[in-house]
């Protein structure tokens, strides 16, 4: 499980030297599968989203809903600060990587249960297999 109130300080270190605050922590929900925070600067609001199992980051323009996404519109490539939350264990995903067919994904590694939730929704890309609402 990740710890948002340890990722939320390590964001706040990392990005304060840019001109970036966090504005608020988004905790994952039942059926949500991931925390998000909001973060701004003096020209620009983006958030950033991370898995409530996996220690894996990515940013968008604002947090997807329930509804669904388009990944080509809502993600962003991460900010030049973000490199600094390597160090710590996370891994930040860019654009591309998170536009990654789901069928380049290694899922071996998941449980059979995990397995058959991803068969079961069929997401179409790394994104929607890491950042989604399956109940």
């Amino acid at each position: 499980m990740i710890d948002v109130d340890a990722l939320a300080q390590i964001v706040r270190r990392a990005a304060r030297p840019s001109g970036v605050w966090t504005e608020h922590v988004d905790r994952t929900e039942y059926p949500r599968s991931f925390h998000a925070l909001r973060l701004r600067s003096r020209t620009d609001q983006y958030d950033l989203l991370c898995g409530q199992h996996l220690p894996w980051i990515g940013f968008c323009h604002a947090t997807p809903d329930y509804m669904g996404f388009d990944v080509d519109t809502v993600f962003r490539d991460p900010p030049p600060w973000a490199n600094l939350l390597v160090g710590p264990g996370y891994r930040v995903l860019s654009h591309a990587e998170l536009r990654t067919p789901s069928a380049e994904v290694d899922t071996s590694e998941l449980t059979s249960a995990a397995r058959g939730e991803v068969k079961y929704w069929r997401p179409s890309c790394l994104a929607e297999f890491l950042f989604n609402w399956w109940d």
